[in-house]
């Protein structure tokens, strides 16, 4: 009874206390599911399907490629902040020179490319390797791996590829620099390498 009188009494500072209190809890509530909604996009967006090839092209290059899927499932739209592609040749037969690499890409921040919601872009990186070095190196690795019983061509030697891409779900700009505690929320990093898939 008294706190109805306290209330009728103060009717302006209680009125002020639930709507202010209202809010709070309406803000904790939206901020809790777009938290939830940012860690679930984490979780399912991916890498899917991955495949490369190597073929002669003219002039008996050799040209080296790589595709993969990006799946988004999210109802945010992605931006590509980073994204590299590199191709090697490890060569356990030479102590002077274990990996040859053969191919790369790279897409840095000041090209933008954008992934919509709920979609799935494919992307396929390819470069034609016609450095007659190189070229010799890989010859070089043929020949020694006929000496130890394996049968190679360019086409077909165990190329070894890793992918990386970093996004940006773009709902969510900020200041990147000064505000870096937000970075890590916002941010998805998704990698392939061709060499963990086959351990």
């Amino acid at each position: 009874m008294v706190i109805i009188e306290k209330a009728k009494k103060h009717w302006v500072t209680a009125t002020l206390y639930l709507v202010f209190s209202l809010f709070f809890v309406v803000a904790c509530l939206v901020s809790a599911n777009t938290y939830s909604a940012i860690a679930k996009a984490q979780r399912d967006i991916s890498l899917l399907n991955p495949g490369f090839d190597a073929e002669i092209v003219r002039k008996g290059h050799l040209n080296i490629s790589f595709n993969v899927q990006l799946y988004n499932p999210s109802r945010y739209t992605l931006h590509v902040y980073t994204l590299s592609w590199y191709a090697k040749l490890e060569n356990a037969s030479s102590p002077d020179e274990t990996v040859i690499p053969v191919g790369e890409d790279y897409v840095g921040p000041t090209q933008y490319l954008e992934v919509p919601a709920k979609t799935t872009l494919n992307y396929t990186l390819w470069f034609e390797v016609d450095d007659p070095a190189t070229l010799s190196k890989l010859f070089g690795f043929i020949n020694s791996s006929h000496g130890l019983g394996q049968s190679y061509t360019l086409e077909t030697l165990p190329y070894m590829h890793d992918f990386s891409i970093m996004l940006i779900i773009g709902e969510f700009e900020h200041e990147y620099l000064r505000e870096a505690y937000l970075n890590n929320l916002v941010t998805v990093n998704l990698t392939y390498s061709s060499e963990e898939a086959l351990a």
